[in-house]
């Protein structure tokens, strides 16, 4: 059974969003014009509407919807003023919803895979910097050394981004699953 273009979309964001599931399933250069048309549900001329500057416009507005995404999931539950266990939890929730257990890459991979060296490119790098530097910052307030902090959060952010690549290749959810464990473990210990 074959499917048909989707609905047209009812909003920006809604387009954001199509594009987000394509970059991140593809990367950059995985897709063309024509692809992106068909999953949007758009014309050419209305995607060039929406992003006049074509692909690179359609890119950077996706890193910006991960970007505030990440804010609002990540970042800020780690400023919280709550025990730092409960911020972990939060933020460990969160990844497991935005890659849907194991099951959905990661937008950063494909995107800093499938790219050349560009501007959109630290910008793409930077979620991950983000990250890092707000889970050591949590940490360090819990009482954490700073090098330590560092040390731990680089480390639980490798676990879990390493462990998204080898179950997605191995088609063993389990493999995320016990990397998000893991990494509770190393923030809180």
């Amino acid at each position: 059974m074959t499917t048909g273009a989707p609905s047209p979309p009812r909003s920006r964001e809604e387009i954001i969003l199509r594009l987000f599931d394509l970059f991140r399933r593809a990367g950059y250069e995985g897709v063309s014009i024509g692809e992106i048309s068909h999953a949007t549900g758009l014309g050419k001329s209305s995607l060039y509407h929406h992003f006049p500057g074509g692909k690179a416009d359609m890119a950077a507005a996706v890193v910006a919807f991960a970007k505030a995404w990440m804010e609002a999931r990540i970042l800020a539950p780690l400023r919280a003023a709550i025990p730092l266990a409960d911020r972990v939890d939060l933020m460990l929730a969160a990844i497991s919803e935005l890659y849907d257990g194991g099951a959905a890459p990661c937008l950063v991979a494909s995107m800093l895979l499938s790219r050349g060296r560009d501007p959109i490119d630290a910008d793409v790098g930077a979620l991950i910097c983000d990250w890092i530097d707000a889970l050591a910052r949590a940490l360090r307030h819990s009482g954490i050394s700073p090098n330590e902090a560092v040390e731990r959060a680089t480390s639980a952010i490798i676990t879990i981004e390493g462990a998204l690549i080898v179950a997605r290749a191995a088609e063993r959810l389990d493999i995320f699953g016990d990397a998000i464990d893991r990494a509770r473990r190393t923030l809180i210990a």
